[in-house]
């Protein structure tokens, strides 16, 4: 060659005999001839140099330099880096090939902007020969232009899974060079080999510049990446990306001490090394047979810490964590000394999630225990804080951010273990969860409703929570039939306990109670929130309307606040609509004396409630000797062996009138249901949650809180399981034309088939399950 070529492409190749002729020809059919082509044969055993011979001995642009030992890619650029002689470098694969203008348009755009780097577009194309839009968009270049550090953060964004494709990228020959001086110059790297070199030309560059043309053409899986895991050194290999991360730190210790602030530098060098571990995690789930991932995870566990491969799959990879909490060592209550407990919730209020925290807080507080609470969300109420309890409010924009707020918290606070309760209100805890058991502390969580209410809402809160519960040392739910759930879904480690009584409960339990029969109006009260869906305060007005039909002289007090979409003025519209304001009073939310005043006022509590999971209001009312007049809810704690609770099917809006009036019309009766009304419900306040919380934090709770199912619970579940698809399906039923809510079969077929096989005399239950299916859901035939 006369002149010295203005661009050197340098391909690494390995038993690339296939291909590596039409990578060839697409250099040879460039548009200007100022290009030399490097062809660096990393020890291939087929007929790779034979082919390149060919080229060779007829157009001298080409060149064959043989290397006698397999060095990975890495080695094979490295040595066609060190004998370029053109200005610039692009990289070719073996497999790939470049459009016929690149090195014109690449080097014309560096030369006229004096850019270090030239970042251009990608054309991807199948094995038949289709584009692939999806993965092209991800390789187009983001910034037009970047210039001193910019270049860095704009190429290597915080939370972004690092990028290294060579390939995408025209290079200055002479920045190159400076990156290689700063690698071992013996370095192999199997697997993503071109990470540490893009990332520290990035540190390096000065300048950065893109064009939109795809000038490179990367034929999709033509090699031999993305394919499945077979065995654990098959993992292993897929390992090396970590390498690719690691290898980098020494150069990245040398060039923080240039930088005036290298905070970005090294907060990029962590994202990146994070998206490296992420790279191999993902095999967990995508390409690996199940039987593998045990072994994988020690593995991995040996090369990086279990925190960053939370973190990892936190930031990059979250469909990982599913497999992470099913997979790894279960952290067992009670496997170290409790003395620090932390309480996890989304934000303190006046509601009563908030109120068993507070009361949780008090009475660990009180078995001597330092207490953290921690809400994840802001504008949190604190004037219920027991004293002595410390609060902390998480700052942290985004979930890795979050999660790395966490693992600080637990480790500033000493935290041994957390109660974490929100399960059931956010998708994001498993990923506290594992980041805690990382640290080797338990999470204890808590469910506050009956398992069968995501079924209800007819969404996939079930699945997600068998999918992800193995996370938790231990679930607590509210009722001995919760725990059969549980356990026939698998979630082996699930115990029930009753909520802590509420201040109103605690403040009247000891009092002298006289209740006086009715005599003439009957006075009827009901509280709670005007949730319509759950707590169905539109039902109370078919109750008045049958009390109405049967000539009772009664009034019915509504107390609570609106919910959701729901309005306290939307259920006094209802009341006029149907004739009711002279018996139906909704007077809004009411507290402290009043609430007291206005039960005292009363005679009987009705409740209306289509599902719940422990409703306090019940023990709150009976407490003050009211009778409970409600629809059947019997997995309920307060209910059990309760002599003061009348209960009628769901639904029956006449049964429940008819059971009012024949209260009312009997006094004795009335007065036997009043005394055990308080008998019940001081039962419900002579837990001794203090030492309960104590027996479940080190692992220790009685037998009698983790119950084996029995054919009986099946039965029950599955007869409400036929229950709630009904409703389901009939509420949907009357939804708008058009709408097609999400039919959640899956969750009675996993229930019903683990039941059968415990329990093979269920087998007409699920005939029964079947049949509702079949009417309801239209999907029986998908069993």
């Amino acid at each position: 060659m006369h002149s010295p070529p203005l661009v050197s492409i340098v391909l690494s190749v390995h038993n690339d005999e296939t291909w590596i002729a039409n990578a060839i020809e697409s250099c040879l059919r460039q548009s200007v001839e100022q290009f030399e082509v490097i062809c660096v044969d990393d020890a291939s055993t087929d007929g790779t140099s034979a082919v390149i011979e060919g080229f060779r001995s007829r157009d001298e642009r080409i060149r064959l330099i043989r290397l006698e030992r397999n060095g990975s890619a890495f080695q094979g650029r490295r040595v066609g880096i060190m004998a370029a002689r053109g200005e610039y470098v692009l990289f070719l694969d073996g497999d790939d090939e470049l459009a016929p203008d690149a090195v014109e348009k690449a080097s014309a755009k560096a030369r006229a902007t004096k850019a270090d780097l030239v970042g251009f577009g990608v054309a991807v194309f199948n094995p038949d020969g289709q584009k692939v839009g999806g993965y092209q968009r991800r390789l187009a270049p983001i910034h037009r232009s970047l210039s001193g550090d910019d270049v860095f953060s704009g190429l290597f964004p915080v939370g972004r899974a690092a990028q290294g494709q060579l390939w995408r990228y025209l290079f200055r020959t002479s920045l190159l060079r400076e990156v290689h001086h700063m690698l071992p110059a013996d370095l192999v790297l199997p697997r993503v080999n071109d990470l540490p070199v893009i990332f520290l030309a990035a540190a390096l560059a000065r300048k950065y510049v893109s064009i939109q043309d795809r000038l490179y053409q990367y034929y999709f899986r033509r090699g031999g990446s993305g394919h499945a895991v077979a065995d654990v050194g098959q993992f292993a290999y897929y390992l090396g990306a970590i390498d690719a991360a690691e290898v980098i730190r020494p150069a990245l210790d040398s060039l923080t001490v240039t930088r005036k602030d290298p905070t970005e530098l090294i907060r990029s060098y962590e994202s990146a090394r994070l998206s490296m571990i992420a790279n191999a995690i993902g095999f967990l789930q995508k390409n690996m047979s199940s039987d593998l991932r045990e072994a994988c995870l020690d593995l991995l566990h040996s090369r990086v810490s279990q925190a960053d491969v939370v973190l990892a799959a936190v930031t990059h990879t979250p469909e990982v964590l599913s497999v992470l909490a099913a997979s790894g060592t279960r952290i067992e209550a009670g496997a170290r000394p409790v003395r620090s407990v932390l309480l996890s919730t989304k934000t303190l209020t006046t509601g009563g999630v908030s109120g068993v925290l507070l009361s949780q807080a008090h009475f660990l507080l009180e078995a001597g225990y330092r207490v953290t609470i921690v809400a994840h969300r802001k504008d949190s109420a604190l004037d219920g804080l027991p004293e002595g309890a410390k609060f902390i409010e998480m700052k942290g924009k985004g979930l890795p951010a979050r999660v790395e707020e966490w693992a600080q918290i637990c480790r500033d606070e000493a935290v041994d273990v957390i109660i974490d309760q929100q399960i059931l209100y956010s998708r994001q805890w498993p990923s506290y969860a594992l980041m805690a058991r990382a640290l080797g502390v338990p999470t204890i969580g808590w469910i506050h409703t009956f398992g069968l209410r995501p079924f209800y809402d007819q969404n996939d809160l079930t699945s997600f929570l068998t999918d992800h519960l193995n996370a938790l040392a231990t679930t607590v739910t509210l009722s001995p039939l919760d725990v059969a759930y549980w356990k026939l879904r698998g979630i082996e480690h699930t115990v029930y306990l009753p909520n802590p009584p509420s201040p109103l409960l605690i403040e009247s339990a000891g009092g002298e109670v006289t209740k006086e029969a009715p005599e003439g109006r009957i006075e009827l009260v009901w509280w709670g929130r005007l949730d319509e869906r759950i707590k169905k305060p539109v039902e109370l007005l078919a109750v008045a309307e049958e009390l109405c039909e049967r000539s009772v002289d009664f009034e019915l007090t509504v107390i609570g606040p609106g919910w959701q979409d729901y309005t306290v003025a939307d259920l006094v519209a209802e009341v006029e609509k149907r004739g009711l304001g002279d018996h139906v009073k909704v007077v809004g939310p009411r507290r402290g004396e009043e609430l007291i005043r206005s039960i005292d006022a009363a005679h009987l509590f009705v409740t209306t409630s289509i599902i719940e999971g422990y409703q306090l209001t019940l023990a709150e009312a009976q407490i003050r000797g009211l009778p409970v007049v409600m629809y059947e809810l019997p997995w309920l704690v307060p209910v059990q062996d309760n002599e003061g609770i009348v209960a009628v099917r769901q639904g029956d809006a006449a049964g429940l009138a008819r059971e009012v009036a024949a209260l009312a019309d009997d006094s004795e009766r009335y007065l036997r249901c009043s005394r055990a009304s308080v008998k019940a419900a001081a039962r419900m306040t002579s837990y001794d949650m203090s030492s309960l919380y104590q027996q479940l934090l080190q692992g220790r709770l009685p037998a009698e809180f983790s119950p084996e199912p029995t054919p009986d619970d099946a039965r029950q579940i599955l007869d409400w399981t036929v229950f709630y698809a009904e409703t389901s399906f009939a509420d949907s039923a009357a939804e708008p034309p058009g709408t097609e809510p999400a039919r959640k079969t899956s969750l009675v077929r996993r229930v019903a088939r683990r039941s059968i096989r415990t329990f093979p005399a269920l087998e007409p239950v699920l005939r029964q399950v079947r049949k509702a299916l079949r009417a309801g859901l239209g999907r029986a035939d998908s069993w």
